[in-house]
């Protein structure tokens, strides 16, 4: 797979400054269109409200929106222009305050979808779990990017993580579109020891093998801890390498209106301090 189309979440409109960067990096490096996604979320009527006219608190939020939106706009349009890019603005509706059903839908026609990592203590403009519901929800690899950081470049030295699973393979070849010719991949499979049926004597050498065949460096570590979490274990692991991409499947499965993740994946999402690639 190569990337030539990639969904750019826009909702974190603090975040611009660092997040347009890193994928206008992302998109000059694989000539790819930058698809920019700004979801209008839909105007909540609250109880305090009950003295003034409804339809003008709406109107007024929705005014308030839109100016917003017309902003992220132009922001978008001059990134495209100064990086000599391809691609256009989506300007969609929520049909609530949730707006990662909306970004899926229009993400699910490109290679890659990118966004910014949420923080829960402070308004990013979209939901708190909103990367948890995209990577489950959208059906292409996410890149979710650390907020307030700005990067150049990612694919030259990578931490894959890697367990045999059906997540851990579909991140590990998704991620081969970011990753460079004569890339440094490390392949890690944490406490194989819990899984030796599967993990066999050499964890991770065959799945090293297949990723070496494109042109890639790749080693296969495996890595015991002490009953760590998988996801702290892999964050560390790609600290200590210098890595400037850390690649995972995500774990978790879908249930009405609620969405539940595995402790490896949910900790990645939440502390990663370097772009992250996930599968599910």
């Amino acid at each position: 797979m190569t990337v030539k189309t990639i969904a750019l979440s826009l909702n974190d409109i603090d975040n611009l400054d660092h997040l347009l960067p890193t994928a206008a990096a992302i998109a000059n490096a694989n000539d790819a269109h930058l698809s920019g996604i700004y979801v209008i979320p839909s105007v909540e009527v609250y109880a305090a409200y009950a003295g003034m006219a409804m339809a003008d608190v709406v109107d007024t939020q929705r005014k308030r929106y839109l100016g917003m939106a017309k902003a992220v706009q132009d922001k978008f349009a001059h990134t495209l222009d100064i990086n000599g890019l391809q691609g256009e603005f989506h300007q969609l509706d929520a049909i609530n305050m949730t707006v990662s059903r909306e970004f899926c839908e229009a993400a699910r026609v490109a290679d890659l979808a990118i966004i910014a990592q949420v923080d829960r203590e402070t308004y990013c403009g979209v939901e708190a779990e909103f990367a948890e519901n995209v990577v489950l929800g959208v059906g292409r690899p996410v890149l979710i990017v650390p907020r307030g950081s700005t990067f150049d470049g990612i694919g030259k030295k990578v931490v894959m993580g890697w367990n045999g699973s059906r997540e851990a393979a579909r991140a590990c070849f998704d991620a081969l579109a970011l990753v460079g010719k004569g890339a440094d991949v490390t392949v890690v499979w944490v406490d194989p020891q819990k899984n030796r049926a599967e993990a066999g004597n050499a964890p991770g050498t065959e799945m090293a093998s297949a990723l070496a065949r494109h042109g890639l460096k790749v080693s296969a570590e495996p890595m015991p801890t002490s009953d760590e979490n998988a996801g702290e274990a892999l964050l560390t692991k790609a600290s200590d390498a210098g890595a400037d991409l850390l690649v995972m499947g995500a774990y978790g499965h879908s249930r009405v209106r609620e969405f539940v993740f595995g402790g490896a994946s949910d900790t990645a999402i939440k502390t990663a301090k370097l772009p992250l690639l996930m599968s599910h």
